[in-house]
C-alpha cells in the first residue's frame, strides 16, 4: 500500500513541477548530498538561504565557495555555516557581490573536526538580470526625407557602441539567449526593416572589435523588400551573416499589421524560410511589424519562432509570465538621443 501511494505521489510530482525541481527531489530521495535554496530567486529578489542536505560524513561546518559566472572563479568569496541541525544554512545576499545579478556558482566543502575539508556538492542558481534590446532602423545622416526618429547618424551610432565597449557591456544575439545571465551587462542590438545603410553599422563593428569586445547585431528584415532600392540585398545579408557580426532574423514577409491578416503561414513561415535559404542559419526571432500583436498573433508566432520583440519601451527581465519571450520590450534609440541619454537608457537596473 505504501508503494502504491509513493508511486502516485511521484507521478503527480513529476507531472506538476519543473525539471530542476524534479531532479532535486529525486536526488534527495536517493540521499545524495546536494545544495538547495529557499525561496527560489526571482526578478525582484536579492537574497535566498542556501542549505547542504544529506551529508553522510561527520561534518561540523560547511564552507560555501560562491562566485558569479560573469566575473569568473577568481572572484570567489567564502562563507561558513556551523548550524548542522538545520542543514548548514547560509543567507546569501547579492549585497556581498556589489548587488550584481546573474548566475552564481556554489560549491560546498565540509569541515571535519580535525580541520580537514571535503568537497560535498556544487550547484548554480540565477537571479535574473535585465537586458537592453536596443532598437535602431537607419544608420545614416538624416537629410529631411522620412521620419527623423528612425535615423541615427553613423557618428552617434559609433559613439553609442563605443560607450558599451568602454563600460563593460556584452553584446549578444538571440542565438545566445541562454547566456544573458552569464555575462556582464547583456545587450542585444537590433535593426528593423533591412536598410542598406545598416552597412554603416557593419563598419562600426569592425572598427571597434578587439580581443575583449565582440560587437554583434540582429537584422530584422522584410523579405519581400530584400534587394529593393535602399534595402539590403541577398548577397549583403549572406555576407553580414557569414561575417559573424550579424544575425539575420524576420520582420515578416510584407510588414502588415499581423492582427488583421489571415495568411500567417506566408508572413511568418515563408519569411523565415527565405532568410534561412539565404544565410543557411536558423531563424528564431521575429520583430512584430509596427510592434502590433495580440493573443492570436502570439499563438501563430509560437509555431515558427522562439522569440518576438515589440516596440514597447523598456528593458527585459525574466518574470515567469506567460508568453513573456513573445512580448519583449525594446529600448528606442532615436536621432536626437544624446550620449548621456543613451547611458541612462542602458544603465543596469
Amino acid at each position: 500500500m505504501r508503494f502504491i501511494a509513493l508511486f502516485f505521489f511521484l507521478t503527480f510530482f513529476t507531472a506538476s513541477t519543473s525539471p530542476l525541481i524534479n531532479d532535486t527531489f529525486f536526488r534527495l530521495l536517493k540521499r545524495e548530498t546536494i545544495i538547495t535554496w529557499n525561496p527560489p530567486p526571482t526578478y525582484n529578489s536579492t537574497s535566498t538561504t542556501l542549505y547542504t542536505n544529506n551529508i553522510k560524513d561527520n561534518i561540523s561546518a560547511v564552507r560555501y565557495h560562491i562566485w558569479r559566472t560573469a566575473d569568473g572563479k577568481q572572484s570567489t568569496q567564502t562563507f561558513k555555516s556551523t548550524d548542522k541541525r538545520h542543514n548548514f544554512p547560509f543567507r546569501f545576499n547579492l549585497s556581498s557581490f556589489q548587488s550584481k545579478r546573474g548566475e552564481f556558482n556554489v560549491e560546498a566543502y565540509g569541515i571535519k573536526k580535525d580541520g580537514t575539508e571535503k568537497h560535498l556538492a556544487q550547484a548554480s542558481l540565477t537571479f535574473p538580470q535585465y537586458i537592453s534590446i536596443l532598437m535602431y532602423h537607419s544608420i545614416d545622416t538624416f537629410t529631411g526625407s522620412g521620419l527623423k526618429e528612425l535615423y541615427v547618424s553613423p557618428e552617434s551610432f559609433e559613439a553609442q557602441i563605443n560607450f558599451l565597449k568602454t563600460n563593460g557591456y556584452t553584446l549578444l544575439t538571440f542565438e545566445h539567449w541562454n547566456d544573458i545571465n552569464k555575462v556582464n551587462k547583456p545587450v542585444i542590438v537590433t535593426f528593423d526593416d533591412g536598410y542598406k545603410n545598416n552597412l554603416n553599422a557593419y563598419k562600426t563593428f569592425q572598427k571597434l572589435k578587439n580581443e575583449r569586445f565582440h560587437p554583434c547585431g540582429t537584422l530584422f528584415v522584410i523579405t519581400e523588400l530584400i534587394g529593393k532600392p535602399k534595402r539590403l540585398t541577398a548577397s549583403d545579408l549572406k555576407e553580414l551573416s557569414d561575417s559573424g557580426y550579424f544575425s539575420v532574423q524576420s520582420h515578416s514577409a510584407t510588414h502588415p499589421d499581423l492582427r488583421k491578416i489571415r495568411n500567417y503561414e506566408y508572413e511568418l513561415k515563408s519569411s523565415k524560410d527565405t532568410i534561412k535559404k539565404i544565410t543557411g542559419k536558423p531563424v528564431i526571432a521575429l520583430a512584430y511589424p509596427y510592434g502590433f500583436f495580440n493573443e492570436k498573433v502570439i499563438n501563430e508566432t509560437q509555431k515558427y519562432y522562439n522569440f518576438a520583440v515589440t516596440v514597447k519601451k523598456g528593458q527585459y527581465i525574466e518574470k515567469g509570465l506567460p508568453n513573456e519571450l513573445y512580448t519583449m520590450p525594446r529600448v528606442w534609440i532615436e536621432y536626437d538621443t544624446t550620449l548621456e541619454q543613451f547611458a541612462d537608457l542602458v544603465r543596469v537596473k
